[in-house]
């Protein structure tokens, strides 16, 4: 047998029985799953889901290629998985750390029957949302039923080459298992969503545009996207969690708080100061960060940054003055060398300047488009000592 046709005949077998196609909201869903996969917690007793969160989004992403490459079982086992590692996620979370190090050291884990019947004991948080949400967690397990009997092979037409036989026979129906299918992806996005609501309620918090204007710090954890429940599934699914008790117990601390104007908002949230903006976070001055109210002070001295780098770190502030020179990137070992810096004013640093000072014991990295006058140098000094004054005069005054 000739190489060539040796070659022929395996790529053949890639393709043979396989009903390859593109599912008719490709893009939409893709760009989706893109999305969630920046959905985070930062809560630091419980970082580890982020893991579990950024394999259940592959694990979907997975089923849509898996699909739409013929690998139709594959696909629904794909979804299965993400389903079930959504629900390890949350019982690791309530379970502790004992039972995370087992389930890492692949001891004894419970399977996922077993696993849920033990969450509905456990989280009380769980058992809530799952109560409100009873018509969508029903749905979600009939159609995880179902896809089981394709996953085990249940019928002949799941089978690969019977599937390809009968496929225009009227025996295998492909648009009503690609409907199917679609359905089955959209539930178990949804339900991803919310066992991370349960976890981490602050996301969906930060995803309310009232409570997240009074929620005045910077999370690490990122706002849930409400907007997939609307367009794919049921709108009401996400005020049927409002309206917990679990969640209006954990809201109500915010509810309570003093809401943030847009620009203090751009400020705490954003990292983002626009001068003509200044007399409105002046009003709002009590809600900044200490680092803030230095910043502001400096600006509303008229001094025309671009750019400030606390503790000459990547987690920089910026202002509505457009900066002469723009980076893509950002390397520790140029900023490391400033935190070791002398104090030094109007450094060159490609077409802009750049001042070394230190504000609360570490060094701060200023960038400007202008050279800095002997008497903005003096004013952002003054500015400092008295800010670094009132700091330690407060510290000492603290009874430990």
């Amino acid at each position: 047998m000739s190489n060539d046709l040796e070659k022929q005949i395996i790529e053949g077998m890639r393709y043979k029985n396989k009903q390859c196609f593109i599912l008719p909201e490709h893009d939409d869903l893709l760009l989706c799953l893109h999305g969630l996969s920046s959905m985070m917690t930062g809560r630091s007793d419980i970082m580890f889901c982020n893991s579990f969160i950024s394999e259940a989004i592959q694990l979907l992403i997975n089923s849509i290629f898996l699909y739409e490459d013929g690998n139709f079982d594959c696909s629904f086992y794909s979804i299965r998985q993400a389903s079930e590692v959504a629900n390890n996620m949350l019982y690791l979370s309530s379970a502790g750390k004992t039972k995370l190090n087992k389930w890492n050291s692949k001891n004894y884990f419970p399977m996922n029957a077993k696993l849920m019947e033990k969450l509905e004991i456990m989280d009380t948080n769980y058992t809530e949302v799952k109560t409100v949400l009873s018509d969508f967690f029903n749905e979600h397990n009939e159609l995880i039923k179902t896809a089981h009997k394709i996953v085990h092979k249940q019928g002949f037409d799941s089978f690969y080459a019977i599937r390809t036989k009968y496929q225009y026979s009227g025996k295998f129906n492909k648009e009503n298992e690609t409907q199917f299918f679609l359905r089955l992806l959209k539930s178990c996005i949804g339900k991803v969503i919310i066992l991370f609501i349960i976890i981490d309620p602050l996301s969906l918090v930060l995803a309310d545009g009232d409570l997240s204007a009074r929620c005045n710090f910077d999370p690490v954890t990122e706002a849930v996207d409400v907007k997939f429940f609307q367009e794919y599934l049921s709108g009401d699914i996400i005020e049927k969690i409002k309206n917990t008790s679990f969640f209006e117990d954990f809201s109500g601390w915010f509810t309570e708080k003093e809401k943030m104007t847009p620009a203090v908002f751009d400020v705490i949230r954003n990292n983002a100061f626009y001068i003509d903006s200044l007399d409105e976070i002046e009003k709002q001055k009590h809600l900044l960060s200490l680092y803030e109210k230095v910043i502001l002070e400096i600006l509303q001295a008229e001094i025309k940054l671009t750019y400030i780098y606390p503790d000459c770190s990547m987690l920089y502030y910026f202002t509505s003055i457009p900066s002469n020179f723009h980076t893509t990137e950002w390397h520790f070992n140029e900023y490391n060398k400033y935190l070791k810096s002398d104090e030094i004013f109007n450094q060159q640093y490609h077409n802009v300047f750049r001042s070394i000072l230190k504000v609360f014991e570490n060094n701060w990295i200023l960038e400007h488009n202008e050279f800095l006058s002997n008497k903005e140098i003096e004013s952002i000094k003054m500015i400092v000592k008295n800010h670094t004054e009132a700091y330690s005069k407060a510290m000492n005054n603290i009874s430990w």
